[in-house]
């Protein structure tokens, strides 16, 4: 892990999420970027920065962003990291996801606080968003760690191949704090594999990625969301790692995203993956005879 970015809009949250990074970066010795993004309309992002610095609103904007920046700079926890920060106009959701490939980021880390109810249903997040299309992991903090540490990893995965190259990523996380990896198939009634099928594909799983220390776990509920919640309840999760399809449109409005709900409703750090969606090879047609 080389790169982390971090956006902040120097909230409580935000702050959350800077520490968790910055100890997540002191532990790999990657570099951390803190940008601060000043939303704007889409119509808009044409503008140059020093355009912007000549509008009297976005020159106030920026003027306590740089008081802000310098407050935050002071932390404690930010001492012996390499921090690079700095202030952009764009929208939010697009800046970031393009900033991550610009900096070729390994982890993107967002403060979330989740929503409920009418929030939920109508107004999605830009965390939510970012973790659904991001093309690196996203690590979405909800609540402040006074020191950041991960000895239970919970994976929820259908281990089919299509989520192969998700597991190296959680295998560095657990390599890296030395935790232990909780593989788990949640069992509904309406995705239902017997136990013998699903734990040859999580041991086979395990094995060709050389995870060091985990274990399998079969887990019934009614919903595959409830039965990650309630096994990280169970084992005491200090992480949830959980691939997204990255729907977008039509596709993400019919068939949801589990690890939107999952950011939504778990109260311990959620890590999403964007898993590859397999290429369609189009065979050719036998003639009729």
């Amino acid at each position: 892990m080389k790169n982390i970015l971090v956006p902040t809009d120097f909230s409580e949250h935000a702050d959350y999420a800077t520490e968790v990074a910055a100890e997540i970066a002191r532990k790999s010795g990657a570099t951390l970027y803190i940008y601060h993004i000043i939303n704007i309309p889409v119509q808009e992002e044409n503008y140059r920065y020093q355009q912007f610095q000549s509008i009297p609103e976005a020159l106030f904007m920026i003027k306590l962003a740089e008081k802000n920046f310098a407050t935050l700079l002071k932390k404690p926890y930010l001492k012996g990291v390499k921090v690079i920060n700095a202030i952009d106009f764009a929208s939010i959701y697009d800046r970031i996801t393009k900033l991550a490939k610009k900096h070729k980021i390994d982890l993107i880390v967002m403060g979330s606080h989740g929503t409920s109810g009418f929030r939920e249903e109508f107004i999605g997040t830009n965390t939510e968003r970012v973790a659904r299309i991001a093309h690196c992991p996203v690590l979405t903090i909800k609540q402040q760690h006074k020191k950041f540490e991960i000895r239970n990893i919970v994976f929820a995965s259908n281990f089919y191949k299509e989520t192969d190259h998700v597991v190296p990523r959680v295998r560095q996380f657990a390599e890296l704090f030395g935790a232990n990896v909780h593989l788990l198939k949640v069992n509904t009634p309406y995705h239902f594999e017997t136990n013998r099928y699903a734990h040859k594909l999580m041991e086979d799983m395990a094995k060709k990625h050389k995870i060091k220390h985990y274990s399998i776990n079969m887990y019934n509920d009614e919903h595959i969301e409830n039965g990650l919640l309630n096994f990280s309840d169970d084992t005491n999760a200090d992480l949830i790692a959980i691939g997204t399809h990255g729907r977008t449109g039509l596709s993400h409005l019919i068939n949801g995203s589990l690890a939107e709900d999952v950011i939504n409703h778990a109260h311990r750090p959620v890590l999403t993956i964007k898993i590859k969606e397999p290429k369609v090879k189009f065979g050719t047609i036998a003639p009729i005879k």
